[in-house]
Formats: C-alpha cells, structure tokens, sequence
C-alpha cells in the first residue's frame, strides 16, 4: 500500500499543480466493516472525462518528456485491484481537482498471495 500512496503524491506532485500556484492535497483513511477506504483528494487542474479514461493504461501519460513512464497509475490498478482485492474510483473536473477511492479488504484474499522463494 506504501507503493500506491506513494505513486499518487507523486501523480498529484507532476500533473495537479502544474502552471499554477500549490494546492491542497487532502488524505482520508476509513475503517467500515470488512474494508477500509482510503481517499486522496487534490484541487489541482484535474482531468477531462479521456484522460480519466485511460489513466491505467499502461505508458499513457499526458507529460510525455517532462515527466515520467506512464506506467505508474497501471501499477497502482494493479497493485489494488489484483494484489490487494480492491477496487479504485477516479473522479475528476476540470479546474476542480481529482480524487481517488480505493477500498480494500482488510485481509488480502489468499489468491493474490505470492509464494516467497528461499
């Protein structure tokens, strides 16, 4: 999970402030029932509805050059959806911000497990 929150501030850090003064970023843990919630919420730039599209494609970025691989949302959705069981929600406008919501079992289901080799 440290990947993933890591791989977002460095998103919000690259693209939500970009040509305009620092925002805020906002983070917010949730405990409910079998899973907990976690999100992470920016008033940055945000997003038009193609980009949110395809932010989990693997090499898309829209700062080809300047600034990363594009590989770094894909390894978050993966990271969630299939090494954590969860699920992640991308929301976003345009001169609004974006936010992110993952939920994710408490215990991580047995089959995304992978065997160590000694």
């Amino acid at each position: 999970m440290g990947r993933v929150v890591e791989q977002l501030f460095d998103n919000i850090s690259s693209h939500a402030f970009v040509d305009r003064e620092p925002g805020t970023v906002s983070v917010l843990v949730e405990c409910n029932g079998p899973s907990w919630r976690l999100t992470v919420e920016d008033d940055g730039v945000g997003m038009d509805p193609e980009t949110i599209g395809r932010i989990y494609e693997p090499f898309f970025t829209t700062r080809r050059g300047v600034s990363g691989t594009g590989l770094g949302m894909h390894i978050v959705y993966n990271t969630v959806t299939r090494t954590l069981g969860g699920t992640i929600r991308c929301e976003s406008r345009i001169g609004r911000g974006t936010s992110f919501v993952i939920v994710c079992p408490h215990n991580v289901p047995v089959e995304s497990l992978t065997p160590l080799s000694v």
